[in-house]
Formats: structure tokens, C-alpha cells, sequence
């Protein structure tokens, strides 16, 4: 019971960021302007240039597996830097642990690079689909002038 009475003062401050992150949700809702939109609004902006084929391009998705890979060795290196600069007196069995546990990243990170062809890399899916409307668009453009 003493311990949920020390945890209190965590959940007010948990229901007040709660709180506050609706509020301001509502409040950007109701403050935006609220504007029809048009085909103007909504068409692709390209610096001036006629847009060329959908706004939405197929991105290769597979770059934020690189993104979870930095964050992954971002936050080993934060718990290896952590536990180096503790003042805790290390024993046998700690020293165990941070083996099981770095080698435990180790083999998830090994698994993600297996897995990572080096096509996702290249951006040729992006490319293609690239050449391809530019191709219809052109296309299209010859048809329109006939």
C-alpha cells in the first residue's frame, strides 16, 4: 500500500500529459483554418515545373529498417554507456547478463542486414516508377496535341 501511495504523484502527472495532449488536439482541431479545398489545393507542386504523375510515389520502406537499425544501436550504446559509468560494484553475474544481453542485439542486428537484399538499397523500384509516368505523361501530352 505504501507504494501506490508514493505512486501517486506519477499518475496526476501522467493524467495531466494526458490531458494536455487531448486538449491541444482539440484546440488545433477548432483554431485551424478551415478551407474548402480545391483541385489546386490538392495537385502536386513541383517548383513551377507541370507535376509529372501522381504525388505519391512508392517509396522503398524498406530505408526505415536502416532507421530501426540506428535507433537499435543507438540504444544499446545508451545502456552500455550507462552501465560503464555506474558507480554499482560489478559482479559475475552482471557482467553475464551484459554479455547475454549485447550478444542478444548482436544476433538481432546480424538478422536484419542477412535479410536486407541489396536492391533496397538502390531506389530502382522509385526509379522505374519514375521513368514510367514520365513516359505516359508524355504519352498523354502527344495525344492531347493530335
Amino acid at each position: 500500500m505504501r507504494l501506490f501511495i508514493d505512486f501517486i504523484p506519477v499518475l496526476i502527472w501522467a493524467m495531466l500529459a494526458a490531458v494536455l495532449v487531448i486538449v491541444m488536439l482539440f484546440a488545433s482541431w477548432v483554431l485551424r483554418p478551415h478551407v474548402l479545398q480545391n483541385s489546386e489545393k490538392t495537385s502536386t507542386y513541383e517548383c513551377g515545373e507541370e507535376p509529372i504523375g501522381p504525388a505519391r510515389v512508392s517509396f522503398p520502406y524498406n530505408y526505415l529498417t536502416y532507421t530501426i537499425l540506428f535507433l537499435v544501436v543507438d540504444v544499446l550504446g545508451a545502456f552500455l554507456w550507462l552501465l560503464s559509468s555506474s558507480s554499482l560494484r560489478f559482479t559475475e553475474i552482471t557482467v553475464w547478463q551484459f554479455i547475454l544481453f549485447t550478444g542478444i542485439f548482436m544476433v538481432g542486428i546480424w538478422y536484419v542486414i542477412k535479410r536486407l537484399p541489396e536492391t533496397y538499397l538502390s531506389g530502382s523500384e522509385t526509379v522505374e516508377l519514375y521513368q514510367k509516368a514520365r513516359a505516359s505523361s508524355k504519352s498523354s501530352s502527344a495525344h492531347e496535341e493530335a
